[in-house]
């Protein structure tokens, strides 16, 4: 990994979303550009996964593809049946539901980065 060299003293993981997390806990979780290739129901399960490997007061930070409000805003060129951007509501949703305090950190268009924060304690 390229970043690994930037960054000597983080762990850095990489692997596929469906497949079990690495044992945790983690105190920050980063997602960028790739939940958006799962189906609902899975982007729903990994969320929760996440929420479950975060230490108190952990963060995930998910950044990636949405569907925006405006069909005007789609500029993000997207391959169906690949790529399969949810709404910033349904994605709050689901991180809510996993026990995460989510909110929308930016926003324009069709990308979206959303933080999602572990209860303390």
């Amino acid at each position: 990994m390229i970043a690994a060299a930037d960054l000597p003293e983080a762990d850095l993981r990489l692997q596929d979303l469906r497949d079990p997390l690495p044992e945790g806990p983690f105190d920050i979780v980063f997602s960028a550009l790739a939940v958006h290739h799962l189906e609902g129901p899975q982007k729903a399960d990994l969320i929760a996964r996440v929420a479950t490997a975060l230490a108190p007061g952990g963060r995930f930070v998910l950044a990636d593809v949405v569907v925006p409000d405006d069909p005007a805003d789609v500029v993000t060129p997207l391959d169906p049946g690949f790529d399969l951007p949810e709404t910033v509501p349904d994605l709050l949703r689901w991180m809510n539901d996993a026990g995460l305090r989510a909110r929308v950190s930016w926003q324009a268009r069709d990308l979206a980065v959303l933080a999602g924060d572990a209860a303390v304690g």
